[in-house]
């Protein structure tokens, strides 16, 4: 048995009080004359003794009343557990992600867990709230309600080892403190069945499950340029497999512009194409109607009247492949003799291309490399009758070792670099046979930027500092590559690479880089605004380029306007990662054999008997009772 206030019980001293008064009998007998001396003698003895023994008696209950007063404000208990002695610490991790829209038993799942939560915490308790996006300390069940009951869906969510990571943060730095998370959540990442890293807390989790796991989204699309016309490739997905039809509208602004049905015929995919005119500005929006999710239900796009890249080839050899290349629309190919080239049109392009030069003056080096200061790309390919060293002045102002001597031995391209930026999101599977593709002579170069390499590892296309860089002459003559699977999308990439046009849509959250091109005073700030919202993003400005990054600042999805004072320069389209969109079944999450609590109210009554003090203090009161009692009986019934 333990006490809250323990200090009380130096109280006890003073029982030595009574005690002392019971003692020293202050009060003197008088004595009284009497005839029959024999019989008065035997009466006041047998008194006398019957007195002393119930004051004796009295005292007793006196002093244990007192006792078992002393002990009730001292306020005795008995812990259940060694928890309960330690001064509590409690973090709440709420899941706000966007799969928590789905369906629960009183609303969705987020607002289940807020509304059970609230009827859960301890009124008298502080708490640590934690969602994806914020951090509530100090929380008070009875004041801070609302900021609970506020919490919102957001997009941005972390991995579980990182989220642990900061929930641990939040925990204050007291050694002596018992420490405890509770994960309230639908747990559809994976990674919760870690290890906690640390024996100091322990760690309860409520798993929340929806009534459906059915749920339609609009998961991707494509735009096609045919001919006078666009084709929209529109992706729905669904987490089972359904037979009906789902309507789905475009958009344009508000406006309803086209209108199918996606039919899904048994499976998780479908597919719907709609028909858009070439060249016309559209601020799209495709729309489905479900009752599931809803952050998944509509899909933004954008589609900008923009001028074509413009492509100047400084050619020395046969430039027909890149003019079947760089074809309108889409490119302005403009095609110069070696020897007649006029500095001044360097300025304006976006690509330029050295097809095969047999030397590079001093002066146009420093031309090119003002173009790639501005943002512009730079592209080689050598001549292989030039002698190595002509090239080797351009290689070294980009940050290259130069190139050796020319080597004639046939080798094959055999590896692909991925991972580069110029081939992510270009191959949908990645293959490690690349027979076809063949050399007949290179120029050896030293370098970690290789992009495309040779069977013996040697380079055949590198970047650096926005130079791209082949090895080898791509003439008939030398290799067959322009021949080969690869010179589409190599060369389609380093033109865009050059200007990175808004694409048609981004994800919220991922790297979203492009640029603006106009002429615009040196100090211009754009912005990005929707409706009543605007914000100054990242940007750097390079000649007429301005490149914008928006990876931190966008939290909403839908149609941004990139502005330079009232003008609109651009639209661009953001939507939310749909990652959230396929629901895992609950027998996928209790296969991680993870111990789940399934009720918010059944596990903080748990907690609160784990910490019960289990007082004492009334039965002291009810045996302080009891002892006045039985004075009051001694002193009106003993004789």
């Amino acid at each position: 048995m333990q006490f809250k206030n323990p200090e009380i019980l130096y109280a006890l001293f003073l029982l030595l009080i009574p005690i002392l008064i019971h003692l020293f009998q202050l009060r003197r007998y008088k004595k009284t004359p009497f005839s029959n001396v024999a019989f008065l003698e035997t009466v006041i003895q047998n008194t006398r003794k019957s007195s002393t023994l119930k004051k004796w008696l009295v005292l007793c209950t006196r002093l244990l009343a007192l006792t078992f007063l002393i002990f009730a404000f001292a306020e005795p208990f008995i812990p259940n557990s060694q928890r309960a002695l330690q001064p509590q610490e409690t973090v709440i991790f709420i899941d706000n992600s966007f799969s928590m829209q789905a369906t629960g038993k009183k609303g969705n799942l987020l607002t289940e867990a807020k509304q059970e939560l609230l009827a859960a915490l301890h009124k008298d308790e502080r708490y640590t709230l934690v969602t994806w996006d914020d951090v509530l300390r100090d929380f008070d069940p009875v004041t801070d309600r609302n900021e609970l009951l506020d919490l919102d869906f957001t997009q941005k969510t972390i991995d579980v080892q990182s989220l642990r990571m900061r929930l641990n943060n939040v925990f204050s730095t007291k050694d002596e403190s018992s420490r405890q998370r509770i994960l309230i959540s639908d747990f559809q990442d994976t990674g919760w069945s870690s290890q906690l890293d640390s024996l100091n807390k322990t760690e309860h989790r409520i798993l929340l499950e929806p009534t459906s796991l059915e749920n339609i989204s609009i998961d991707s699309l494509h735009l096609n340029s045919v001919s006078a016309a666009y084709s929209l490739d529109v992706f729905l997905a669904s987490t089972t497999p359904i037979d009906q039809d789902v309507p789905v509208s475009l958009f344009d602004k508000e406006k309803l512009i086209a209108k199918g049905s996606a039919n899904f015929e048994s499976s998780k995919h479908s597919k719907i194409e709609f028909q858009l005119t070439s060249g016309a500005a559209i601020q799209g929006r495709l729309s489905i109607t479900t009752p599931d999710l809803k952050f998944d239900n509509d899909f933004y796009f954008s589609i900008n009247t923009t001028e074509p890249l413009k492509v100047l080839a400084v050619s020395n050899a046969e430039d027909t492949f890149l003019s079947r290349l760089y074809q309108e629309p889409q490119f302005s190919y403009t095609n110069v003799a070696e020897d007649q080239l006029e500095y001044s049109i360097l300025d304006d392009q976006d690509l330029i291309i050295l097809n095969e030069p047999q030397r590079i003056t001093t002066a146009l080096i420093n031309a090119l490399k003002k173009h790639t200061q501005n943002g512009g790309t730079l592209l080689l390919i050598p001549n292989m009758n030039a002698a190595a060293t002509n090239y080797n002045n351009l290689l070294n102002a980009y940050g290259f070792a130069g190139f050796q001597s020319k080597i004639e031995a046939p080798q094959r391209i055999t590896t692909i670099n991925y991972d580069h930026p110029l081939y992510q999101n270009v191959f949908t599977k990645r293959s490690s046979n690349l027979q076809t593709h063949q050399v007949e002579a290179y120029f050896p170069i030293a370098t970690t930027d290789a992009i495309l390499s040779l069977e013996n590892n040697a380079p055949f296309l590198a970047e650096n500092n926005r130079l791209y860089l082949f090895t080898g002459s791509l003439s008939s003559t030398n290799s067959n590559f322009i021949n080969g699977q690869l010179i589409v999308p190599t060369f389609d990439k380093i033109a865009t690479e050059a200007l990175k046009l808004p694409q048609i849509y981004y994800s919220i959250g991922s790297k979203t880089t492009f640029d603006i091109t106009t002429p615009l005073p040196d100090d211009v700030v754009l912005t990005l605004e929707q409706q009543e919202q605007a914000f100054i993003p990242l940007q750097q400005k390079r000649g007429d380029k301005v490149s914008i990054d928006t990876q931190e600042g966008i939290k909403n999805d839908g149609l941004y306007a990139v502005k330079y004072k009232q003008d609109t320069l651009a639209m661009v389209a953001y939507n939310f990662d749909r990652a959230e969109s396929n629901l895992r079944p609950l027998e996928a999450i209790t296969a991680e054999n993870i111990d789940f609590e399934t009720n918010i109210p059944d596990l903080f009554n748990k907690l609160e008997q784990d910490t019960n003090l289990n007082l004492l203090y009334k039965w002291f009161v009810i045996f302080a009772l009891l002892a006045f009692l039985a004075e009051m009986l001694l002193l009106k019934k003993f004789k």
